[in-house]
C-alpha cells in the first residue's frame, strides 16, 4: 500500500526533472568521459534525484495544501541551478562559443549591432528604467502565472508547470549544445554596459550578478517563455493574459537595450516558441499516459 501511495504521488513534474537530470548527466558522461570535471555534478544530481524521492514520499504520507505546494513548485526553484549549469556544459560540443556567427548575422540583417545602438539612441533616464522594469519584470512572470493557477484553477496547475519547466528545459539544452553568451558578455567595456538608471536598474543588475551566466542568449528564452506565457494564458487566465501583453512588449525592447541578446535572439526566440510549446504539450501527453498506467 505504502509502494502504490508513493507512486500515485508521481508528478508529470517530478518525471520532467529526473529526466533533465539523467539526460544531462548521459550528455556529460559522452562528451567529457569519466573525469573529475563531472564528479560534482553527477553528485549533485544524485542529491537531487534524493530529494525528488524525498518530496513524493513526503506527499504520500503528510497530504496537506502545504506539502501539495512545495512538491509542485520546487521544479521551478531547480530551474535556477539548471540555467546557471548551462555555461559549464556548453562547450563540450563546440570549445569557443558562437557569438561571431550571430555577429555576422546581426550585420547581414540589419547592417549595424542593434545591442549597441539602441541604448545610445534612447539615452534617456526615464527609458532606460521602463526597460529595465520590463526586463525585471520577467523574473516574476514565472512564478507569478503558476501561482495564478494554483489559486484560481487547481485542476490545471500540474499541467501548467509541467509545460513551463519542460519549455525552459529544452531551451537549457539547446543552450548547452549552442554556446552563445550575448552582447554584455561577447562585448568588453565601455560596449558591454548596462544602461544605468534607478532602482530597477540596480534590481537588473543584482540578479544579473547572482544569477546571470555567460550563456543562454540563442534563442532568447526571455521572449520564447513569453510566448509560452501567452498560449497558456489566454485560454486559461484571461486578465494574466493581459497583464504580460505589455510586459512582453517592454521584455522584446528590453533584452536588446540593456545588451543581454543580439536582435536576432529575438527573432529566434518568436520562431521557437511554438515548436518548444508543442513539444513540451506532448511530452506531458506521453509522461501522463505512461504514469496513468502504472496507477
Amino acid at each position: 500500500m505504502t509502494g502504490y501511495k508513493f507512486v500515485k504521488n508521481i508528478k508529470t513534474t517530478d518525471v520532467i526533472t529526473v529526466y533533465y537530470i539523467v539526460v544531462t548527466a548521459v550528455y556529460m558522461l559522452i562528451f567529457e568521459g569519466i573525469t573529475g570535471k563531472i564528479l560534482m555534478p553527477m553528485v549533485i544530481r544524485a542529491l537531487l534525484f534524493l530529494f525528488v524521492v524525498a518530496v513524493i514520499y513526503v506527499n504520500s504520507k503528510l497530504n496537506n495544501k502545504a506539502i501539495k505546494f512545495i512538491h509542485l513548485f520546487y521544479p521551478i526553484i531547480l530551474l535556477t541551478y539548471f540555467y546557471g549549469e548551462t555555461a559549464q556544459l556548453n562547450h563540450l560540443i563546440f570549445i569557443d562559443n558562437l557569438d561571431p556567427i550571430i555577429y555576422r548575422w546581426e550585420e547581414a540583417l540589419f547592417g549595424f549591432q542593434p545591442s549597441l545602438k539602441f541604448s545610445v539612441l534612447v539615452p534617456q533616464y526615464w527609458f532606460s528604467e521602463l526597460m529595465n522594469f520590463g526586463y525585471f519584470s520577467y523574473y516574476l512572470l514565472t512564478f507569478g502565472l503558476s501561482l495564478a493557477f494554483f489559486i484560481q484553477r487547481p485542476a490545471l496547475v500540474e499541467k501548467v508547470i509541467f509545460m513551463i519547466i519542460s519549455s525552459f528545459l529544452i531551451y537549457y539544452f539547446v543552450f548547452i549544445v549552442l554556446p552563445v553568451v550575448g552582447p554584455q558578455y561577447y562585448f568588453s567595456p565601455p560596449l558591454s554596459e548596462i544602461p544605468d538608471s534607478g532602482i530597477f536598474s540596480r534590481a537588473v543588475k543584482l540578479v544579473q550578478y547572482y544569477g546571470e551566466h555567460p550563456t543562454g542568449a540563442f534563442p532568447s528564452s526571455h521572449i520564447g517563455m513569453v510566448v509560452i506565457f501567452l498560449y497558456i494564458s489566454y485560454s486559461n487566465i484571461r486578465w494574466f493574459f493581459w497583464i504580460i501583453v505589455p510586459l512582453f512588449l517592454l521584455i522584446l525592447l528590453a533584452t536588446v537595450y540593456i545588451k543581454a541578446h543580439y536582435a536576432v535572439d529575438l527573432i529566434a526566440g518568436l520562431v521557437s516558441a511554438p515548436i518548444v510549446y508543442y513539444l513540451s504539450g506532448t511530452l506531458f501527453k506521453l509522461i501522463k499516459k505512461k504514469l496513468l498506467r502504472l496507477f
